[in-house]
C-alpha cells in the first residue's frame, strides 16, 4: 500500500505531545482497521465498514510524528513523501505543495496520483495534509483505490477541510466537545 509505504520513509508510526490531537467531520459508514501507537508516533486507518486494511476502496489516515516539528515543517515532511513516492510508484503524479495554516498552525498540503500501484496492481490517489503541532507533526490522507470521480474529489475535500488540530490551550468548540 503505497500510503503506508510513504510514511515510512518518512518516520516511524492517540495524543500527541500537549494533549494534541486531530479531529474532523464523522465518518459515517466507516470503521477503524489499524491502529498503532508508540512513543515515536501513531497511524490510525479507516475504511469503510466490510472492507479491510488490505483490501478497501476508500481509506482516512491519521498519523504523529513524534518530535518532527521540532526538526521539520510541514511542507518538508510532504516533500520527503513525495521523494519516497516517485521511488515507489514509477509514473506517479503529484501536485505542488502548497502551505496555509490549520487551527492557527503552519500546514502543507498536495495530491498524488499513483497509476498502478506494484504491489496492489491498482491505481491509488491521495490527497495529504501536514500539520505541525507544538512539537508533533501530524498528517490527515484521504485515499482512493480507484481514479477518483468528481464526487470523490468533493468528499475527500469536506473531510480535509474539517480537520481541526486540537492542544491543551485549543479555543476551537469542536476540541472541547471530543
Amino acid at each position: 500500500m503505497i500510503i503506508a509505504m510513504v510514511a515510512a520513509l518518512v518516520a516511524s508510526a492517540a495524543q500527541g505531545s500537549a494533549g494534541e490531537r486531530l479531529i474532523q467531520a464523522d465518518l459515517a459508514g466507516f470503521a477503524e482497521a489499524h491502529r498503532v501507537e508508540s512513543a515515536n508516533g501513531m497511524i490510525v486507518e479507516w475504511v469503510p465498514r466490510g472492507e479491510s486494511v488490505e483490501r478497501w476502496t476508500r481509506m482516512v489516515t491519521h498519523q504523529r510524528f513524534a518530535g518532527a516539528a521540532l526538526r521539520l515543517r510541514p511542507q518538508d515532511l510532504l516533500d520527503n513523501m513525495i521523494a519516497g513516492l516517485r521511488t515507489g510508484c514509477p509514473g506517479a503524479r503529484t501536485s505542488e505543495v502548497t502551505r496555509f495554516a490549520v487551527s492557527g498552525r503552519p500546514a502543507a498540503r498536495f495530491r498524488a496520483d499513483c497509476p498502478l500501484n506494484p504491489s496492489t496492481r491498482m491505481p491509488e490517489t491521495f490527497t495529504a495534509i501536514a500539520i505541525a503541532g507544538e512539537s508533533d507533526m501530524h498528517v490527515a490522507q484521504v485515499a482512493f483505490r480507484r481514479v477518483p470521480s468528481a464526487s470523490d474529489d468533493l468528499w475527500a475535500e469536506a473531510q480535509l477541510r474539517s480537520v481541526i488540530l486540537c492542544g491543551a490551550d485549543s479555543k476551537e468548540t469542536a476540541c472541547a466537545a471530543r
